[in-house]
């Protein structure tokens, strides 16, 4: 379908206005000029036919009646006036007619009984439309009582006609003369309606695309506004509408922009809803921390996170702690505030499950060091109890008890120097003076001091290190600490006759360092939670051969406080890897 342009609409429509007006007159033209015309005819034909009595009125009341006289004056009068003249006796005898010679009067049938002639003599003027069979034409007759000056009564009727072809004739000439005017006018017209729709439709086209670059972002698109009347003031005030859209907008998106960064920049988790309780935002840090995608905005919380909870909590705003499964365990302390006129809900997550955890660890710890500390502690009050009794034990069993009180004395001085150690690291108080260090000199060195527990145990300690080792960066004695733990451990959980190796190599920027055994290996649940604080995998094996359950976490804390990483590798049955890394000298 053709869309037409306002300008085109404009013109189209004012045309058509224009040709319907003009139509409109062309038809009140034939509505009206006929009638009016008819109109003014008899009213000359009134004129002319008084003119006419007063000329012959005399002649027809005469006696005797002169026939010819009478007809010649019809004539003569039918000439000047141009009119049909017809002059009756009183009786209806024709005997003067304009378009007709004397000697045919005498044929003319008796116009007593004319519609006209009875009017004219009855009510003083009569007026008839007709087919006359005397001059074979339409004609308007008025016909008028002859009545002479003195006389009382008609003596006979004037009567006047006009061939209607003559009203056909002017009322065709007018018509033309309208219908040409009408041409001419519109001819005129056309142009300047083309103009005139031009000149007012330009600046609406030019304020509709200025409209429609706006609503596409182009706030510079500025509507013609030096046009005269209302179009220019609707031009002024789209410009203003456009300048205070642009700066509204640009506060809008300072606003939307500034609250981007801020939620993008918070470690808390923030979930907005709106009034239907749909997600309608979701900023980063709570995407990450339950892995949430685009997808979530426009759902529900429930559909979105699966948790009934936090959805009766959105239903009823409150602080509350929530648990999530999805991808892992988390701990959320959640609090949801409804936003202003019932907008909606927004939530705000605070990730606890960091503080959960170190809560678990303390308690546990707590309750591990606890246990660590009882059992040497009651140990030594019991064999000092006895030692103190009266009368006392012999010389032999005070020395075994004094002995036994010794170990376990030293079994706490151990525990408390690796707590304080590990506390040192903990709080970043420990210092470390780092030089270059020899990785093969070191692992020898605690070698050699082990080797009495090696042999002890008929075990055999391998160092597998390149000659062209890189230094490593590091603090010599707590290095030495890192291999006396690692290679103890070794040595203590490997059963008589096996084998322990030390390898290392370079890696990049860093050392690789490996302390490996053929023991018993450990499960691989273990293995996530092996280098936590009084840990064992066996507890009773461990404490039986005298350990404190700290070496491996001091492990850790010493190659972290290096900047290097630590792990295990095992499986039951195939022996264990110990590995940390160290920056090269």
């Amino acid at each position: 379908m053709l869309k037409l342009s306002l300008q085109w609409k404009w013109f189209l429509g004012l045309t058509g206005l224009l040709v319907a007006l003009l139509l409109l007159v062309i038809l009140c033209l034939n509505m009206f000029l006929p009638p009016f015309l008819m109109k003014r005819i008899q009213q000359d034909l009134e004129r002319n036919g008084r003119l006419v009595h007063h000329l012959t009125a005399p002649l027809l009341a005469a006696t005797p009646l002169n026939t010819n006289e009478v007809n010649n004056l019809a004539h003569a009068l039918g000439r000047q006036v141009g009119l049909r003249i017809t002059l009756i006796r009183r009786d209806g005898t024709v005997v003067g007619e304009s378009d007709k010679p004397p000697y045919e009067l005498a044929g003319i049938e008796n116009h007593l009984l004319r519609p006209e002639v009875q009017d004219a003599l009855n009510r003083g003027i009569g007026v008839a439309r007709r087919h006359s069979d005397t001059v074979h034409a339409s004609l308007l007759y008025v016909a008028l009582p002859a009545l002479p000056p003195g006389a009382y009564a008609p003596q006979g009727v004037v009567r006047v006609g006009l061939p209607l072809h003559s009203i056909a004739e002017t009322t065709s000439r007018v018509r033309r003369i309208v219908v040409v005017a009408s041409l001419i006018v519109a001819l005129i017209d056309i142009p300047f309606l083309f103009w005139l729709a031009r000149r007012y439709s330009a600046p609406i086209d030019a304020m509709r695309t200025m409209a429609r670059r706006v609503a596409h972002g182009d706030f510079a698109a500025r509507a013609p506004y030096r046009v005269s009347g209302e179009l220019g003031e609707l031009g002024v005030a789209l410009n203003d509408m456009a300048g205070q859209l642009e700066t509204r907008l640009r506060e809008l998106d300072e606003e939307k922009a500034g609250l981007a960064g801020i939620l993008s920049s918070m470690t808390e988790g923030v979930l907005v809803t709106d009034a239907a309780g749909r997600i309608r935002l979701i900023n980063r840090a709570l995407r990450e921390q339950l892995q949430l995608t685009d997808e979530a905005i426009g759902k529900t919380p429930l559909e979105a996170l699966r948790n009934i909870e936090l959805e009766q909590l959105i239903a009823s705003p409150a602080a509350r702690e929530l648990t999530f499964l999805t991808p892992g365990e988390r701990t959320f302390a959640v609090n949801a505030a409804a936003l202003q006129n019932n907008a909606g809900t927004v939530v705000v997550f605070h990730d606890i499950s960091r503080l959960k955890q170190l809560e678990n660890i303390r308690k546990e710890f707590v309750a591990n060091v606890s246990h660590e500390l009882r059992t040497p502690l009651s140990i030594i009050k019991g064999y000092v109890e006895t030692l103190l009794e009266s009368p006392p034990p012999d010389a032999a069993t005070s020395r075994q008890f004094l002995e036994t009180i010794q170990r376990h004395s030293h079994r706490l001085e151990r525990l408390v120097e690796d707590l304080l150690n590990i506390s040192g690291f903990e709080s970043q108080r420990a210092q470390l003076e780092f030089a270059p260090v020899g990785l093969r000199d070191l692992a020898d060195a605690v070698i050699e001091e082990l080797a009495p527990q090696a042999r002890e145990k008929n075990m055999t300690v391998a160092v597998e290190m390149p000659d062209a080792l890189p230094f490593v960066r590091a603090d010599r004695e707590r290095l030495r600490q890192v291999f006396t733990n690692l290679l103890d451990n070794a040595l203590k959980y490997t059963p008589d006759g096996g084998r322990v190796g030390v390898s290392a190599r370079l890696a990049g920027e860093e050392i690789e360092c490996c302390v490996s055994d053929n023991g018993p290996g450990i499960a691989a649940e273990h293995l996530p939670r092996i280098f936590e604080r009084f840990y064992r995998v066996d507890k009773a094996r461990s404490r039986e051969l005298g350990g404190t359950g700290l070496g491996l976490s001091i492990v850790k804390h010493i190659v972290q406080a290096h900047g290097g990483r630590v792990w295990a590798e095992s499986a039951p049955g195939q022996g264990s890897r110990f590995c940390f890394t160290l920056p090269r000298a």
